[in-house]
């Protein structure tokens, strides 16, 4: 069988340590790499593939989403699990978006870090739920009402995109836009913003 490989992108001494020895608790033979910077990551993923990389946000070097696309780009089969410091829902829409396979913060339980890794190494995705809306999850139904534009005018409230930002970037007006948002949350049974990007998470929505 063949060994597991997880490689730990962090900047952080202690917290590479910590994750190892979190995994090793779990899994017998796992074969570890580090890197503490993004080039020192992308010189690691071009020897040799790895089972599940753990990339850090905010790591020294690249922007964190290239080492991610640049990661994938090379090595396609890799699951590529995401931490941060906090959570934040617009940064996990966007590395859903990008390819990874979760995105979990730091602070998180030994439980939940274990079960984020889990997921992710087995292909399940994984995204953090601890601030996800109460309400049910919006059915296929419900997605299907939007039109094309609601559609779009939803991904970009995701990414974290404003209302004047969005109306450039549609050729609509701040009113239209206002509009289309206050559609959608009624379709989609939803009551703020961020409602809005959990239901993207949730359902693994994207432009493509």
């Amino acid at each position: 069988m063949e060994s597991l490989r997880v490689l730990i992108v962090d900047d952080h001494l202690l917290v590479r340590k910590g994750l190892k020895q979190l995994i090793t608790e779990e899994y017998r033979g796992v074969v570890f790499g580090e890197a503490s910077t993004a080039e020192e990551a992308l010189t690691q993923i071009a020897k040799q593939s790895w089972s599940v990389v753990i990339l850090d946000m905010g790591i020294p070097g690249k922007d964190d989403f290239y080492v991610l696309q640049e990661t994938l780009r090379r090595r396609p089969a890799i699951r590529v699990l995401m931490i941060s410091i906090e959570f934040d829902p617009f940064y996990a829409v966007r590395a859903l978006q990008v390819g990874a396979f979760g995105y979990v913060w730091k602070d998180a339980g030994r439980s939940d870090l274990v079960k984020a890794f889990r997921n992710v190494l087995v292909g399940k995705a994984h995204f953090d739920g601890s601030l996800r809306p109460n309400s049910a999850a919006p059915t296929t139904t419900e997605r299907s009402a939007l039109s094309a534009r609601e559609y779009k005018v939803l991904l970009a409230f995701a990414r974290g995109k404003r209302n004047g930002e969005i109306a450039t970037e549609l050729s609509l007006s701040t009113t239209t836009v206002s509009t289309y948002k206050r559609r959608i949350l009624n379709k989609l049974h939803l009551k703020s913003t961020a409602d809005l990007v959990h239901y993207v998470i949730d359902h693994r929505l994207s432009g493509e």
